[in-house]
């Protein structure tokens, strides 16, 4: 008995417009919401879409109104081409200055690779002078061979150990000093 009088003493406190207001009028509003909040997410411009649900009265736009619009619709026309030509030659700029680049690097590059050419050529005169000095060195004496090694520079001597015969370079490592001797077996072992 008390729940029943609970809720007509609660059912006597909403009035009519309470009640319509709770029942249909907040829930409306917040569909209506809920359909605009999509709407603007999909994209779509709610009052362009609102507009197309009126009727066209094509008297209320005056002749004045239509050339602002074009004139509008024209500068914007003509803001968006600026803006892509200034895009366009921005981007050209780019091109330009990344083509130097490229130009550049690829002068570097051949540069590089001359340097190398000339670095290998080097290396064979080298070589073949090293192949004659050591036939030179085949000829001579043993104790001639070991007194010119000793006032030869480090490397040098070591090219023209590596050209000779392995008994004429066992020979004149016999003659040298043992430091010295040990020191060329030791750099003709990393050599190798």
């Amino acid at each position: 008995m008390k729940k029943e009088k609970q809720t007509e003493e609660v059912e006597e406190k909403y009035t009519f417009l309470q009640k319509l207001l709770y029942l249909f009028i907040i829930p409306l509003l917040f569909t209506l919401v809920i359909v605009l909040g999509y709407l603007t997410y999909e994209g779509k411009n709610v009052f362009e879409v609102a507009q197309s649900f009126l009727p066209a009265n094509e008297e209320v736009i005056t002749n004045e109104e239509k050339k602002e619009e074009q004139d509008e619709a024209s500068s914007s026309k003509q803001n968006d081409s600026t803006n892509s030509s200034q895009e366009i030659i921005l981007l050209e700029r780019q091109i330009s200055v990344k083509e130097r680049e490229i130009t550049k690097l690829v002068a570097s590059l051949e540069e590089a690779n001359s340097k190398i050419e000339d670095l290998e050529k080097q290396q064979q005169e080298i070589k073949s002078s090293t192949k004659e000095l050591a036939k030179l060195y085949e000829g001579m004496s043993t104790k001639k061979a070991a007194q010119i090694m000793m006032e030869l520079d480090e490397e040098m001597a070591l090219l023209i150990l590596n050209e000779l015969s392995t008994s004429k370079t066992a020979s004149i490592l016999g003659t040298l000093e043992p430091e010295q001797a040990a020191r060329f077996t030791e750099l003709l072992a990393d050599n190798e």
